[in-house]
């Protein structure tokens, strides 16, 4: 029980940061993507990193607040596969790039750490039985 009450304000938290940046980048794609440098210069690259950082990730965030009533191990595994893409991500970054700036770096910290729990919290769940559901419903 304490397992799940852990994964249950764990996606709390997560539902919330995903809503959070799914609601900036949805009002202002620019001002989010200006923390790593990037010019949104076309209408297509607004609608992209619309798409991609306002409306994915506010699913994501929603998917998350659902999973904490409904099937609580979807959700942990959405947030530990997103994560282990970015640390993947940034990793083969910094080893053929360099070192990207400290935003960045505070984000790669996150989603480590994000990884290391959803992960760990999948495991235990399954190690003590918790029922798995084959469908979302």
């Amino acid at each position: 029980m304490i397992t799940k009450r852990v994964a249950q304000i764990f996606l709390g938290l997560m539902g919330l940061a995903f809503c959070k940046v799914g609601i900036e980048a949805l009002a202002s794609p620019q001002a989010v993507l200006s923390n790593v440098g990037i010019t949104l210069e076309t209408v297509s690259a607004f609608s992209a990193m619309r798409a991609v950082y306002g409306g994915m990730h506010f699913v994501f965030g929603a998917f998350c607040f659902w999973g904490i009533f409904k099937n609580i191990q979807a959700p942990l595994l959405l947030v530990a596969l997103y994560t282990a893409g970015f640390v993947i991500g940034r990793l083969s970054g910094i080893l053929m790039d360099g070192s990207p700036n400290s935003f960045v770096m505070t984000w790669l910290f996150t989603e480590v750490f994000s990884l290391l729990v959803s992960a760990s919290l999948l495991y235990l769940l399954n190690k003590k039985g918790e029922p798995k559901t084959a469908t979302l419903l």
